[in-house]
């Protein structure tokens, strides 16, 4: 009987491991950065094959705030996008990269490093097929009010995402996340999502907060938040609920702050030995096939 329940231990602990364990993730050397602070596997060149069908997300160097774009499938969204301030910085990313119409920009909720660029974006005419967000006609928020009143002015639908709601990206998905509890902050209010392509998964968080984290993992378990990239929540400005973190397990953090601006978020990453990048040294590329990841970052000019 112990020698049962000794191998029935040692089975669970092997199981834990297997689910917790995130997907290969390789890294190109930043020159200029040190990130990702950690030991990791690097390749000067990416291991995919060459007819591989890939996702792409960029996290553009801003400095702080969420830019996020996510590519798949010939299907472009952005998340978020930032203070209107830093516009100058996304416009010639997007020049660069040839991009001037998305088919879905995604806003989280409803905070000027959240909502400005895109409203910006639309007046300096690029295009958009689509808004999602936590918000509909019948929500008024200070800065929700204006924006959906350019939307509807300029003929973009836009559409509520709920808990349970998913969008399909061009092969990826996007599975949404949202507390609706009254009488709680606009950040715990954020719309989070898991991204997920093949069996790459990347936790986009938002600005949740403490009481988010901990609804989530007490209402859905721990399951659905495992993944191999997390978007840290709220800039990183404090530790993610350890329960929570815990739950994701990832391989590599993403942070959209400044590293001096998030030491206690940091120090919690430093302690369990996860890599991470922040956007004030670049814009931080992910790529996957679906099995394996291969992240750089493009140094800051």
């Amino acid at each position: 009987m112990k020698k049962a329940m000794i191998l029935m231990l040692a089975l669970l602990l092997l199981m834990g491991t297997a689910l917790g364990d995130s997907l290969p993730i390789y890294h190109r050397e930043s020159p200029g950065t040190q990130a990702p602070y950690e030991k990791v596997q690097y390749l000067p060149e990416a291991p995919f094959s060459p007819d591989a069908e890939l996702m792409t997300v960029d996290v553009l160097g801003i400095r702080q705030g969420d830019c996020i774009i996510i590519t798949c499938g010939g299907k472009r969204m952005l998340v978020d996008g930032g203070e209107g301030q830093r516009y100058a910085a996304v416009h010639q990313y997007l020049q660069a990269n040839g991009i001037d119409h998305f088919d879905y920009f995604f806003l989280t909720h409803a905070h000027d490093d959240h909502l400005e660029m895109q409203e910006k974006l639309i007046r300096n005419g690029y295009t958009v097929d689509q808004v999602v967000s936590p918000y509909d006609e019948n929500d008024s928020y200070s800065l929700w009010n204006p924006y959906k009143k350019q939307l509807k002015a300029a003929g973009i639908p836009f559409s509520k995402v709920v808990t349970g709601d998913v969008l399909e990206l061009g092969g990826a998905t996007l599975s949404f996340y949202r507390w609706e509890k009254s009488g709680i902050t606009m950040n715990n209010h954020s719309a989070s999502a898991m991204l997920q392509f093949g069996q790459a998964r990347m936790f986009l968080a938002a600005d949740i907060g403490g009481e988010t984290q901990h609804w989530l993992v007490e209402t859905f378990g721990a399951e659905p938040f495992q993944c191999d990239v997390y978007k840290s929540a709220h800039h990183n400005r404090t530790a993610t609920v350890p329960e929570f973190l815990d739950a994701l397990n990832p391989g590599l953090v993403v942070n959209t702050n400044t590293r001096t601006s998030t030491m206690v978020g940091d120090r919690q990453q430093d302690r369990r030995d996860i890599p991470r990048y922040y956007i004030s040294t670049g814009t931080i590329h992910l790529q996957t096939d679906g099995t394996q990841w291969y992240v750089w970052q493009e140094p800051m000019k």
